[in-house]
């Protein structure tokens, strides 16, 4: 597979899940908006008929939404790896003849402090059996 096979297939992920969202309801866009962090992404998806937000719904299910998530994550990646800049969030818009429109967020989630630092359980013990013991670190 090359890479727009593998585009092809991110998008058409992400909107297999847009299109579980309606739930028989009738819309003249399908919105997904998606949110990345470092490891994890957050979703949320919404229609619009006749000029109408609705937000209302049951997110799509289990298995849609996780593909929908790690096309995210590979266009997240793609993206990185050929421009250089990394993609902060992802607004999917899909309407009934197919055609669809994907807007990038670029800017930082404001307070988000990305590290690779990780904090293990024995580092919390460890922490937590020196207050005990009173031990100045």
């Amino acid at each position: 597979m090359n890479s727009h096979d593998d585009l092809s297939r991110s998008y058409e992920q992400i909107a297999a899940a847009a299109l579980k969202f309606p739930s028989g309801r009738k819309w003249d866009s399908l919105n997904a908006k998606y949110g990345l962090l470092s490891q994890m992404v957050s979703a949320e998806w919404s229609l619009k008929y006749e000029g109408k937000l609705d937000e209302q719904g049951e997110p799509p299910p289990k298995e849609e939404r996780r593909a929908s998530m790690d096309a995210v994550r590979f266009l997240r990646q793609e993206i990185l790896r050929k421009t250089g800049q990394r993609i902060w969030g992802l607004t999917f818009t899909l309407y009934p003849n197919g055609k669809f429109n994907v807007e990038y967020d670029y800017n930082k989630p404001e307070g988000y402090e990305e590290t690779d630092e990780v904090i293990t359980g024995d580092d919390i013990n460890s922490s937590l059996n020196s207050v005990l013991r009173g031990d100045q670190g």
